[in-house]
């Protein structure tokens, strides 16, 4: 069963257009409203928003739960959300959608750090369909002196955004290469045997063969790829955060070598790099992964790759 956290700002129709999304794709158990408790106009149109939300979003004789929450306060957001994610993740088993669109910077630093805390949870965001409505035309006359407001707006003290001190483990070499492999084909292939000819080396040496099924298996584990069901030949694919991890890795080592940093770049290792340092890759239902399948880490529209 799945669960939405959805924080409501001044935004109320791509909220319900994010819902309706989920609805139709996954079984809806509940869902949180987040609105701002702030006696502000921010927090007035929270409030209203989440008024009407709750009548709109009511379902099955259930309304979405109502918490208040400072969404200018990163440890208040935080500690709001830890709450809901220890009670529907550790205590109920369910898997939980947090809906990031309608919330401060403050706020998206928070969900974005708790949410890695716990199996099972993603975010997601819902893009307008028209972006920059509100900027008026650089034409018009108006524009000069919005433009002229906004950029003066002055700061407060920086927020730091904590983190934790553990971090995601980063894909080795031999990983890299498989990333990438995936990503240069689509982004899966239809068996490891595919996948190890793609990277440059034998199929039918058994030695190989273990090597890459031990590769799968640690890449599976950190989320990276998923694999395809039991079968003869099982199918791999990239994850969304893997196809997200691979393009970055390919976009690092098609850099000039003077513009990487000497301590970030890999080492070459024999028939693991090609000469400009990349890794050598020759390339022109239910999957299995790390906290549930492909379709969990998928987000409403075009927060990640499905």
């Amino acid at each position: 069963m799945v669960v939405l956290v959805c924080f409501v700002g001044h935004d109320y129709q791509r909220i319900i257009d994010g819902v309706s999304y989920w609805r139709v794709r996954e079984p809806l158990e509940s869902i949180y409203l987040m609105y701002d408790r702030k006696r502000d106009k921010y927090g007035y149109a929270s409030r209203l928003n989440t008024k009407e939300l709750a009548e709109a979003l009511a379902f099955a004789g259930q309304r979405p739960a109502q918490v208040g929450v400072n969404p200018q306060s990163y440890d208040d957001v935080f500690a709001a959300l830890y709450s809901v994610l220890r009670r529907e993740v550790d205590e109920r088993g369910r898997r939980v959608l947090v809906d990031a669109t309608s919330t401060t910077k403050e706020a998206y630093g928070a969900v974005v750090t708790v949410s890695l805390m716990f199996p099972g949870v993603s975010i997601y965001v819902v893009p307008p369909a028209e972006r920059g409505w509100y900027v008026p035309d650089p034409e018009s006359p108006s524009f000069e002196d919005w433009f002229r407001r906004v950029r003066g707006v002055r700061g407060l003290a920086p927020q730091e955004i904590h983190l934790p001190g553990f971090r995601l483990e980063r894909p080795s070499e031999d990983e890299e290469r498989v990333l990438i492999a995936l990503e240069e084909h689509e982004g899966r292939a239809d068996s490891i045997k595919s996948l190890i000819r793609w990277c440059g080396e034998d199929p039918s040496s058994p030695a190989v063969k273990n090597r890459f099924s031990r590769l799968i298996d640690k890449l599976t584990v950190k989320g990276m790829v998923a694999e395809g069901p039991a079968a003869k030949t099982k199918p791999v694919a990239l994850t969304g955060f893997g196809l997200v991890l691979a393009k970055a890795l390919k976009a690092y080592y098609s850099q000039p070598p003077e513009l990487k940093a000497v301590d970030l770049t890999p080492p070459v290792a024999s028939n693991t790099h090609g000469e400009d340092g990349r890794p050598s890759v020759n390339a022109s239902g239910g999957w299995r992964q790390r906290g549930g399948t492909v379709s969990s880490i998928r987000s409403a529209p075009q927060a990640m790759h499905p």
